[in-house]
């Protein structure tokens, strides 16, 4: 299903949830607040463990190499006792670590311990400048966020500022860029809001595909050697112009659910991505091994005959599919929930409609 031999080393990640619990309330948050019980670090650890081993087989059986990465994150993943222990615990296994957060709660120390363990990237949360960025996170929690990226980088570590994108920020791209430069950020990305969680009561502030289209050509226009703008969203990679691209089945690219990443939550759940929230299994019942290979739910979709409308009948299929998570919230707010659905904001399919 991904594009055997034209890939030679095959990038996976893990979004590991370590903890629901988080210190902020976002208005675009995709939790709904529910407190569930947390798997001790022991048991993360072991979880490693079976990763390891599911991709030493694949490496064995399709004769490509693997390039695991684990990205711990929350809630806010700073609250989750045993942290640096379990991120400690990949890197002795040979895993890329990033760690994502909203930076608030940062201190001295964790840089120090996140600058020893060698965390390829920290992703901090920001919106924009401080009146914005509070009106989004809260009051007071972009002071909080700064001081956290000033720790950081003291103790030597890179810092990326990730921006959720909506009409409450998208006018202001420019602006939030050079605020992410001020504060020390070394890079910065924008993904989009995802009404669901907390995020449903932002269903109007979604971008229409024309917004959306003119807030990627900006990014793009702002990107430059001395400084990455940049958005991993599938959309974003999609040519502007109605470019033709080669009609297959072959994954080379895009929407990485159920292709070349995968959720666990902080109960062990796997999910092909949070912001979907549907279950393709749990470790307390599957190896991740099994999960991955016997999953329904990841099958479908691994599948182009699933995707319906103009996604499913797209050239640019294989290197995008539409964000699943935006497409799958959007109908469910609107009563009809459909993972297949065309994604709503994609510029592509309202002009072929």
């Amino acid at each position: 299903m991904i594009a055997g031999s034209a890939i030679k080393t095959f990038d996976f990640f893990i979004q590991w949830h370590l903890t629901e619990r988080c210190n902020l309330r976002c208005r675009h948050c995709y939790q709904a607040g529910k407190n569930v019980e947390e798997m001790t670090p022991e048991a993360v650890k072991s979880e490693i463990d079976g990763a390891t081993e599911m991709f030493q087989a694949w490496e064995a059986e399709y004769d490509v190499k693997v390039a695991p990465s684990i990205h711990f994150t929350g809630g806010e993943p700073l609250l989750y006792e045993g942290l640096w222990d379990v991120v400690a615990y990949a890197r002795q296994q040979g895993y890329g670590t990033a760690l994502m957060s909203n930076g608030c709660l940062i201190t001295a120390e964790d840089a120090q311990k996140a600058s020893g363990l060698g965390i390829s990237d920290i992703q901090v949360s920001l919106e924009g400048r401080e009146g914005l960025h509070d009106s989004i996170r809260g009051k007071g929690s972009f002071a909080a966020m700064a001081k956290g990226v000033e720790e950081l980088i003291a103790a030597g570590n890179r810092v990326t500022a990730n921006v959720t994108l909506s009409r409450l920020n998208c006018d202001l791209l420019e602006e939030t860029v050079e605020v992410a430069r001020t504060i020390g950020c070394r890079r910065i990305g924008f993904s989009r809001v995802v009404p669901c969680g907390r995020g449903k009561a932002l269903l109007e502030s979604l971008l229409s595909p024309q917004e959306l289209r003119n807030a990627y050509q900006k990014i793009a226009s702002l990107n430059s050697p001395a400084y990455e703008v940049s958005s991993g969203d599938p959309l974003a990679g999609t040519p502007m112009a109605d470019n033709a691209a080669e009609e297959n089945d072959l994954t080379l690219a895009g929407c990485s659910a159920g292709f070349s990443g995968v959720t666990i939550t902080s109960d062990g759940t796997v999910m092909p991505c949070r912001r979907i929230g549907l279950a393709a299994g749990n470790l307390k019942r599957k190896p991740l091994r099994e999960i991955w290979a016997s999953s329904d739910l990841l099958w479908q979709l691994r599948r182009r005959e699933n995707y319906h409308g103009q996604c499913g009948r797209c050239p640019h299929w294989p290197s995008c599919r539409g964000c699943r998570a935006v497409a799958y919230a959007y109908s469910a707010a609107r009563g009809k929930p459909d993972l297949f659905a065309d994604d709503p904001q994609c510029w592509i399919a309202e002009e072929t409609a």
